[in-house]
């Protein structure tokens, strides 16, 4: 869980220029999430340029013609290559109604785009483009923009309900305290000293509400009270015994077309092994300063995640190998719904390393194949 559930800002000023704000306010977020159930993710507000590595029927991961990120007057620009001229000016230019007008986002769930720019750095009428699927931007008929070289702010996550937003800010504020030692914090203490009649004696407390998931503060604890009464670790999942055992559910049909870059996930786990020549990723081979990053999404649109530990680029032999297992997918498509996995590559940009550019190198489909195909024996 990286996003926060509350800004520093809004700890107000006595709190948010200390220099642990940002510190308290990342471990309230992180706390209430896990006491809450995992049940919200909080929100994160990200600036990304989004380029492409060809013409981009993104979903299919083919292309007839074959361009090149390069840069083109201090701005990364999608040069074609096996095309008239050095430079091709309709590939910066679309109709909104081809693939080369949509730009599926790496962050999920999308909740909200606040601005979209075009390759000049001029902001794109919202009446252009709108969203779908919570992942994907899409534009409208007769929009004049292409995915290539745009820049896009938008927000994405699972945001707390303002109780929690509330929680969370009180949590945040008394954790600065904690971390400056004054002694106003209201967290309870381990160590409770008592003077009767002249008598001094010390209490140790067992804390037993830390088993019980809850803070010690009142305002805190009633919200977990409220969201998690149950002290679940983690999402529930509903099953139903009036479901017939012995009948086989009929699972939704792909997202996209298929194609031989789909994952089918067997319980051993799952392999493979994608050329950059294939993918038009040829450019990995000698620019060290992308990165390669693998996310997958279940079929609506409602889980994603990154995948980290589960892609390599080899630059010498031209591969890019993703190795999930069986339990990653599971947790995130679950057994029936076929997914989709997206490859992007990142890198700062040149003009401004604040700004991530992004590349979405190949989208396919992720599936289960829960068990192993036998060939039959004929005989005469």
């Amino acid at each position: 869980m990286g996003n926060l559930w509350v800004d520093v800002n809004e700890l107000g000023s006595t709190y948010a220029e200390s220099q642990y704000a940002y510190d308290a306010v990342k471990t309230a977020s992180y706390l209430l999430w896990g006491m809450s159930g995992r049940k919200y993710a909080g929100v994160t507000t990200v600036t990304e340029r989004y380029v492409s590595s060809y013409d981009p029927y993104i979903r299919t991961g083919a292309s007839m013609l074959t361009y090149s990120p390069t840069l083109v007057r201090g701005n990364v620009e999608n040069i074609r290559l096996n095309g008239s001229g050095p430079y091709q000016q309709d590939d910066f230019s679309g109709d909104g109604t081809s693939a080369s007008t949509r730009v599926r986002l790496r962050g999920r769930k999308v909740i909200r785009v606040h601005t979209l720019r075009d390759r000049d750095g001029l902001v794109i009428d919202p009446s252009e483009y709108y969203l779908v699927e919570h992942s994907t931007i899409l534009a409208t008929p007769g929009a004049s923009w292409t995915s290539s070289n745009i820049e896009v702010t938008y927000s994405y996550g699972t945001p707390p309900p303002i109780a929690g937003k509330a929680a969370a800010r009180l949590l945040a504020i008394e954790l600065v305290k904690l971390f400056e030692n004054d002694d106003t914090c209201a967290l309870p203490q381990r160590v409770t000293s008592v003077a009767r009649q002249g008598v001094s004696y010390t209490i140790l407390d067992n804390q037993d509400f830390i088993d019980e998931l809850r803070t010690g503060l009142y305002a805190v604890d009633l919200f977990l009270k409220t969201t998690n009464p149950d002290k679940a670790r983690a999402k529930a999942k509903v099953f139903s015994p009036d479901t017939p055992r012995a009948r086989r559910p009929i699972p939704k049909p792909y997202q996209l077309t298929e194609t031989p870059y789909d994952l089918k996930v067997l319980t051993s786990g799952s392999s493979l092994v994608l050329y950059l020549n294939e993918i038009n990723g040829e450019f990995l081979e000698d620019d060290a300063s992308w990165e390669v990053s693998l996310t997958v999404s279940d079929h609506s649109y409602t889980k994603s995640e990154d995948l980290e530990n589960s892609i390599s680029l080899s630059r010498v032999n031209g591969i890019i190998t993703i190795s999930p297992t069986y339990s990653q997918i599971l947790d995130i498509i679950g057994p029936r719904e076929p997914g989709v996995y997206d490859i992007y590559c990142t890198r700062p940009s040149l003009g401004n390393p604040a700004v991530d550019e992004v590349i979405n190198l190949l989208t396919a489909n992720v599936s289960f194949e829960l068990y192993t195909r036998v060939e039959p024996i004929y005989t005469l």
